[in-house]
């Protein structure tokens, strides 16, 4: 495959669902909605050699360093909270597995869900704009199998990708941490649930309301908005639209149960125009 326009690393893993296995994971969500999106996308990652990975994820390239065991986890909502259980894990990702060309990606996600993502894979490319959500980072788990908060012992080195994105969820609601955080990163995202996101840009936050929607399954949601926001930043270099047509790509995809219902471009650019309608009239978002 000649270079990606976007690049997604991490595992793509099978979530445990009371109706069956379903594909996971923020590089299925991202890779996924990329390419509904018109985007040269590719994946790095690393599953057992059963999990049919081409015939979920068609007209992505996948780079697979195949594992024993493909990762497994269980989301279980109570109370608008999630617990997780990680029942299997695969293997680590380094930049040593990275095919040659992607190097030149012109945009990447770095999704790792179980701690299975080498941070240096943020300056292992050319040119590009990376994102990086740390979440799976933040996970520790025990002998059962139940995934806890785990604090990265620095975060420095993620301030060299040009956008970091993180629910306010993963560091448990500390703002302090969160605008600490937002002094130093290039360009921080906080997503908020069904509220929105706040935006850290060289220190100076804003926040955007997220658009209403009917909501099914909020699994993969701040991977959508991260992975939208990542490509539209790239092409348009504004904060403020990519944060309208992220929030819009994310009321659509709660609305949708799982990878393989999110939303197509036309489905995301209208919603887009709507979220633009909606609140350029309360004027918390200019007009393009």
């Amino acid at each position: 495959m000649e270079q990606p326009e976007f690049l997604a690393i991490g595992h793509i893993c099978q979530d445990k669902t009371a109706t069956g296995m379903l594909p996971g994971g923020a590089a299925a969500y991202a890779a996924r909605l990329a390419a509904n999106l018109g985007f040269r996308t590719a994946v790095l990652t690393s599953t057992s050699g059963e999990y049919a990975l081409n015939a979920t994820f068609p007209g992505v390239a996948i780079e697979n360093a195949e594992a024993p065991f493909t990762t497994v986890f269980e989301n279980i909502y109570e109370n608008g909270a999630r617990r997780q259980l990680l029942h299997q894990r695969a293997l680590s990702l380094t930049p040593v597995q990275l095919p040659a060309t992607w190097r030149a990606a012109k945009t990447v996600l770095l999704g790792p869900i179980a701690d299975e993502v080498s941070p240096e894979f943020i300056g292992a490319f050319e040119n590009a704009v990376v994102c990086v959500c740390p979440q799976g980072w933040m996970r520790k788990w025990d002998a059962n199998g139940k995934v806890t908060f785990k604090p990265l012992q620095t975060w420095e080195p993620l301030f060299e990708a040009g956008i970091i994105s993180m629910s306010e969820s993963d560091t448990g609601n500390d703002w302090a941490l969160m605008n600490a955080l937002g002094k130093e990163a290039r360009l921080l995202i906080v997503t908020q649930g069904a509220k929105g996101a706040t935006i850290f840009v060289k220190g100076k936050k804003r926040f955007y309301p997220a658009m209403p929607a009917e909501e099914v399954d909020p699994t993969g949601a701040g991977d959508i908005f991260a992975t939208a926001f990542t490509l539209r930043f790239y092409k348009t270099e504004d904060v403020e639209d990519s944060a309208a047509f992220a929030h819009a790509a994310a009321s659509l995809s709660v609305e949708s149960n799982g990878v393989e219902e999110l939303p197509t471009k036309e489905k995301v650019e209208k919603r887009y125009e709507q979220y633009l309608e909606l609140f350029c009239a309360k004027r918390l978002v200019k007009r393009r």
